[in-house]
């Protein structure tokens, strides 16, 4: 994997068949503008699916982006032609898991999102979540817009095939659905070093051989969230600190 950076884009490309990306896109205050009207930031990491041995997983620090909601965000799920509905209720059992974890941490029902089965005319939601039947070798990928620190949008993009056009086991996707929420909620990739069992923010994965394993969030991945939001939710004042959380 070659990683380049230059002032507006930080970038890395991805050396296997298989990954899952994040981009994070802020929009900066207007006292650091020169000529640009709008200056965007992209934070593009991967995550390589790749054999490893089976053996404990160390995972000690994750990576906080900086960005947090305000409120309890909206979400959709949208379903590419010819994809089977069974994978929309394994995003909403992801999207349920996180939140009943993060509740259950804090022992009160602080954190929600709402779920949007249409939308209106004109009408968005905070999260989109698109799930298509094959996306190359990405299988999964999110983009969070913000400004000054608090996320606007995300999208996320979830594939139910791997490259070949094989389908993915709903464990499978799972993780992946789970995974991006994480980046989602506001966090990076931990420190994981990769074999089994595997943090679901580790940077790598592997899915060769996963026998429909769904990895649920770690408690480091909780405590990260909470690091974020603390312990009433969503709804500010949010510490936000950002770094690295250990």
């Amino acid at each position: 994997m070659n990683c380049a950076r230059t002032c507006r884009v930080q970038a890395c490309e991805l050396a296997s068949l298989h990954g899952i990306t994040f981009i994070i896109i802020s929009r900066i205050p207007r006292s650091w503008m020169s000529s640009l009207r709008y200056v965007m930031l992209a934070l593009a990491m991967s995550t390589i699916l790749m054999t490893v041995p089976a053996a404990q997983a160390v995972a000690t620090s994750i990576e906080l982006l900086g960005v947090a909601w305000d409120h309890n965000p909206t979400v959709y799920i949208k379903l590419q032609k010819g994809v089977d509905p069974k994978y929309r209720l394994v995003v909403i059992a992801a999207l349920d898991a996180w939140i009943y974890a993060l509740n259950e941490k804090v022992g009160s029902l602080k954190f929600a999102y709402v779920l949007k089965n249409t939308l209106g005319k004109g009408e968005t939601a905070d999260i989109t979540i698109t799930l298509k039947k094959n996306t190359g070798t990405i299988l999964g990928s999110t983009t969070i817009w913000s400004s000054g620190g608090v996320i606007t949008k995300v999208e996320i993009t979830l594939a139910t095939q791997n490259a070949l056009g094989l389908p993915l086991d709903e464990g499978d996707v799972f993780t992946i659905a789970a995974h991006e929420i994480g980046h989602a909620w506001g966090l990076g990739h931990s420190n994981d070093n990769g074999v089994q069992p595997v943090d679901l923010m580790a940077p790598t994965f592997d899915f060769t051989g996963s026998n429909n394993v769904y990895i649920l969030p770690s408690d480091l991945d909780l405590r990260a969230v909470l690091a974020i939001y603390g312990s009433d939710g969503f709804a500010p004042p949010n510490p936000n600190p950002g770094g690295i959380f250990t």
